[in-house]
């Protein structure tokens, strides 16, 4: 009894302990609760001190000073900065040598620059009112930096750096080989350095952003290794003649002066494997400043002057080398009429940028030509490593299919008199032709295929006619029969007009007297007719 009584005792005085307890830890927590909502209120007033659409003061972005400003003022304050940036210069850097180039050349920029200044007029006025208060506080103490990304533009970068660095980088130099009194005499080649564009941008845009103070700044260039296109031990392969084929051209005259000059820019070409040589390209241009004169040349059916007549022969006599060569022809095109140096569909034309012969090296190791006019005659000898059979022999055999006879052209002669005819004769026949590739093994032929086929035009045989006449009509009627180009029309109408004139030329015949007893007065003569 006295138990339970001692413990409900005990049980009473542990509820009224834990009642107070609980009444403090209340009165506690009001306390608490009042005291944080002070302190918010007092932070929720400091913070919003900052107008909302303004930087707080200690706020930069890069080395610019934002603070009080708008985000106008800002971005204004930042593109000035970054104007002055553009203007420094960057020492470009390849070993011992340099160039220099301003920020703006390389297309200076700063990355996201609007995302930037909103970070900046965001900064003190994000998140809850204590980190806000923090940030502000923190901005009495020490400067706030928002770093700026720099960047330039690749693509116009990468323009001027490859113009800004042509003569700093050491170029690869190709192995030359020359033939000397019959024999090779070759020269070694050299590695380069090429320029890295992607690299280089991408060290310079570390740079700025890691490195740089803002002023002047100097970058190494990032290259690689570059081999020449030639190289000596590709050269020394060369030893053994593929094919030979000699033109005569004759001495002294306009056009031999445009062969040479068209064969010394051929002599001494190396042809690696696989690569293609533009006969056209390596004369171009067609220039009397690139060592051209006037001469005859096929235009339009008509033998005309022409700057560089005459360079025909060269790619023509080339192309007979070629051939026997046994290279690949991509392109080539017959002469408008045919040539008097070489047999139908052995010829190879050049005409401004719309015929022209190019080959192929389809060899595995390179060729060298060599080129040169002796005693009137244009010669080219193709050299390289000899890979045919010993017993093998090509011949290609010119086979003309049809002729055609030179066409006329009659055409006004306004300073000769109606009747005049003059024939100026074309020597040219039209012609269709092929050319076939035989070969043979052993003495014995193994094939015979059609390697080409060439049409060519008939050279125009001129006629001249007299439209000269005081009679406007009869001038009228034969030019309209020179436009139909019919000569049995053309010699209708002279003979008509002819007749016509030698018509109005005959005098009328004066009236006799009827009447013999009677005196008459003379008629005075009837002036001649005249036919309209």
């Amino acid at each position: 009894m006295r138990k339970g009584i001692k413990d409900s005792k005990r049980r009473n005085e542990q509820e009224k302990k834990h009642r107070k307890i609980a009444k403090i830890c209340g009165l506690i927590f009001v306390c608490f609760l009042f005291v944080y909502g002070v302190i918010y209120a007092m932070l929720y007033h400091q913070v919003n001190k900052q107008a909302k659409e303004k930087i707080c003061e200690g706020v930069f972005i890069g080395r610019t000073n934002v603070s009080g400003m708008n985000e106008k003022q800002a971005l204004n304050a930042v593109d000035r900065q970054a104007k002055l940036y553009e203007k420094q210069k960057i020492f470009l850097l390849a070993g011992d040598k340099k160039t220099e180039v301003l920020l703006g050349e390389l297309g200076f920029d700063i990355f996201k620059e609007e995302d930037l200044i909103k970070n900046a007029i965001d900064y003190g006025k994000k998140g809850n009112v204590f980190s806000r208060y923090i940030e502000i506080k923190d901005l009495k103490k020490k400067n706030t930096v928002l770093k700026p990304v720099y960047q330039i533009e690749k693509e116009k970068a990468k323009k001027v750096l490859t113009e800004k660095l042509k003569g700093i980088l050491p170029k690869a130099v190709d192995a030359t080989i020359a033939r000397k009194d019959g024999a090779f005499v070759l020269t070694k080649d050299q590695q380069g350095k090429e320029l890295n564009s992607d690299k280089t941008i991408d060290a310079i845009n570390r740079y700025l952003n890691k490195d740089w103070n803002g002023k002047e700044g100097k970058i190494e260039v990032v290259s690689d290794v570059k081999n020449p296109r030639v190289q000596k031990k590709d050269l020394e392969s060369i030893k053994d003649p593929l094919g030979t084929f000699s033109t005569y051209c004759g001495s002294g005259q306009t056009r031999v002066v445009n062969i040479k000059n068209g064969v010394q820019k051929i002599h001494g070409s190396v042809i690696m494997p696989g690569e293609e040589f533009s006969v056209g390209k390596a004369m171009q241009p067609f220039e009397k400043s690139n060592g051209y004169v006037e001469a005859g040349a096929f235009e339009n059916g008509e033998l005309v002057q022409s700057i560089a007549g005459g360079i025909c022969q060269v790619s023509t006599t080339l192309y007979n080398a070629v051939i026997e060569s046994e290279l690949e022809v991509t392109s080539r095109q017959p002469h408008s009429m045919t040539v008097s140096y070489v047999k139908p569909s052995r010829d190879a034309a050049i005409a401004g940028n719309y015929k022209d012969f190019r080959f192929k090296n389809n060899l595995q190791t390179p060729i060298f030509i060599e080129g040169y006019v002796a005693n009137g005659n244009v010669v080219f000898t193709i050299y390289g490593k000899e890979t045919r059979k010993a017993d093998r022999k090509v011949e290609y055999i010119s086979e003309v299919i049809s002729t055609e006879a030179p066409k006329k052209k009659y055409v006004a002669q306004t300073g000769a008199a109606i009747g005049y005819l003059s024939e100026k004769k074309g020597t040219h026949k039209g012609m269709i032709a092929r050319l076939w590739k035989v070969v043979y093994e052993g003495g014995k032929e193994v094939s015979r295929d059609i390697f080409n086929k060439s049409s060519y035009n008939p050279s125009v045989t001129t006629v001249s006619v007299g439209t000269a006449s005081t009679n406007p009509a009869y001038t009228k009627q034969i030019q309209d029969a020179i436009r139909t180009q019919d000569e049995s029309r053309i010699r209708t109408a002279i003979a008509d007009v002819k007749a016509k004139e030698a018509a109005a030329q005959v005098p009328i015949p004066t009236p006799q007297p009827q009447n013999p007893t009677v005196p008459q007065q003379p008629v005075p003569p009837t002036a001649p007719q005249t036919t309209p």
